[in-house]
């Protein structure tokens, strides 16, 4: 199926909508970061620092940085998807350059590939994304 002017308008918008999105959640998470360096900084000077103190702000630093890839990646995604729209790509398979589906592209307006095409890579990478 061929995307019209209109469908493209709609996803450009939802694309731009979520990468602004995205982008102020890596800020935040970023200034959360920030925060509890900060703090893992000034419990190291405390009398009474206990380890397990240090080893729930290491935790939550290393569950913050997890988090900040994931929607690091998804940036790049959603970068990818208008960088194909500005080059009349969009909407079609990286993998078997079919369309994709545009009720996939709703779900996940960035999708690099048809669902055949992701399922395959699915299982290539062992269930990994």
């Amino acid at each position: 199926m061929v995307l019209t002017e209109n469908d493209l308008r709609v996803f450009r918008a939802r694309l731009n909508t979520d990468l602004d999105q995205t982008m102020n959640e890596i800020r935040g998470i970023d200034e959360q970061v920030q925060t509890y360096v900060a703090s893992g900084q000034d419990a190291s000077y405390g009398v009474d620092n206990h380890l397990g103190d240090q080893a729930d702000v290491v935790y939550e630093e290393e569950r913050l940085l997890s988090v900040r890839a994931g929607l690091r990646d998804r940036q790049d995604l959603i970068e990818a998807a208008l960088l194909k729209m500005d080059r009349g790509q969009y909407g079609v398979c990286d993998e078997c350059h079919q369309p994709i589906a545009q009720d996939r592209l709703e779900a996940l307006p960035y999708a690099a590939y048809c669902i055949r095409c992701a399922e395959k890579l699915d299982r290539r990478r062992g269930g990994r994304p």
